[in-house]
C-alpha cells in the first residue's frame, strides 16, 4: 500500500502553473497541478488515452476546445477528456489544486 497526501508540500509559482509528479509506474502517472488565479494550463491532448482530472481545491474552468465546451468545476469534480480531445484549464480561484491521471499507451 502507498499513501499520497494530495495537499502536502504544495508549490505555487507566480510565473506559471506548477506540476509535481506524485506517482509514475508501468501503468501511468499521477501529477498534481497547482495554479494561481488566471494561470492557464496550455492545450493538451493524449492521442490514445483519456485524461482524468480531479479538482482538490479552488475553482477552475475546464475547456474542451475540440468540442467547443467549457465548465466551471470545484472541489470533488472529476473531469474526463476523451483521447485526442484538445483541452485547457484556467484557474478561477487564488489557489487551485488539481490531480491529473494519465495511462500509458500500453495500458500496463
Amino acid at each position: 500500500m502507498k499513501t499520497i497526501h494530495m495537499t502536502d508540500n504544495l508549490v505555487f509559482s507566480e510565473a506559471a502553473p506548477s506540476k509535481q509528479p506524485l506517482l509514475s509506474d508501468q501503468i501511468g502517472k499521477i501529477a498534481r497541478l497547482t495554479l494561481k488565479k488566471d494561470q492557464e494550463v496550455d492545450e493538451f491532448h493524449a492521442p490514445y488515452q483519456p485524461h482524468y482530472y480531479v479538482v482538490v481545491s479552488g475553482e477552475a474552468l475546464f475547456r474542451s476546445t475540440s468540442k467547443n465546451e467549457e465548465e466551471k468545476c470545484g472541489p470533488g469534480s472529476l473531469v474526463v477528456f476523451a483521447p485526442k480531445e484538445q483541452n485547457a484549464i484556467i484557474a478561477l480561484s487564488d489557489e487551485v489544486v488539481i490531480i491529473s491521471f494519465f495511462h500509458w499507451p500500453s495500458g500496463g
